[in-house]
Parts: structure tokens; C-alpha cells; sequence
């Protein structure tokens, strides 16, 4: 009878300890998901306003000059990748979260034509604007 008392302690202790181990990694795994979520609420409105504000310079930069290429670099946010789209409004769309942020580009769009292709923020983004034409491209 000793022996089994013996089994059961020490499968009581080996659930007991288990189950702490699940619920520390799972309070470290919670906490990680929140600090993730911020930077991404945080810095997808960074990028989106970093990039309407180089759509807005490239249209006010030079109001002598044919055609205005301005090059911007884009960083990934908490590792998740970023698709812009120009149409109506500056659009940003955040891949695995389904996630979509809209900038009114401070009503720049009821002026000038623009192209309503996505691009993805992984590589150098391209802003030209063509003064002849008052259309933005983005590549």
C-alpha cells in the first residue's frame, strides 16, 4: 500500500508542476500576443501616415518640374507584411490579421488621378507623380 501511495504523490506533483509550467508559458505567450497587437496598432498607423505624407510632399515638392520620383523604405511591423493600395483612399492591409487601416490622404485624392494597384511594402516603394498628366503612380 505504501508503493501506490508512493505513484500517486508523485503523479499528483508531476500534473501539479505541469500545470504551473503550462500556465507561466501560456501568461508569457499572452503577454507577447498584447505587446505584438500594440506595435502593430501603433506602427501601422506610423507607416501609413509616413507614406501620406511622402505621397503629399511628392505633389507639393517641385511645382516646376514635369515629373517628381520620390523612393521610400518600408519596414515590416512586428514581422507581418504590408499590402498598400491607392484608390479612393491610402489603404493598408495587414496579411495575416486581416487587418485594414484607411487615410484620407487630407482629401489629396479629389485632386489628382491616381492607379488603384496594390503594392507590397517588402521592397523600395516608388512614388511618381506626373505633373503633366496630375496622376500618381506607385510601384
Amino acid at each position: 500500500m505504501k508503493a501506490v501511495s508512493l505513484i500517486v504523490q508523485f503523479v499528483i506533483f508531476f500534473t501539479i508542476g505541469l500545470s504551473f509550467f503550462l500556465l507561466i508559458g501560456n501568461l508569457f505567450k499572452f503577454q507577447s500576443d498584447l505587446i505584438k497587437r500594440d506595435i502593430l496598432e501603433s506602427g501601422s498607423t506610423l507607416s501609413l501616415n509616413q507614406l501620406s505624407a511622402a505621397l503629399i510632399n511628392a505633389v507639393n515638392s517641385c511645382k516646376s518640374c514635369n515629373n517628381v520620383s520620390i523612393k521610400i523604405d518600408q519596414k515590416p511591423i512586428a514581422e507581418y507584411t504590408q499590402i498598400y493600395q491607392l484608390s479612393d483612399n491610402l489603404i493598408l492591409k495587414i496579411e495575416p490579421e486581416n487587418k485594414i487601416i484607411k487615410s484620407s490622404l487630407h482629401n489629396l485624392n479629389y485632386s489628382i488621378n491616381s492607379d488603384p494597384t496594390e503594392f507590397s511594402a517588402s521592397k523600395t516603394i516608388t512614388l511618381t507623380y506626373d505633373r503633366t498628366n496630375n496622376k500618381l503612380v506607385i510601384k
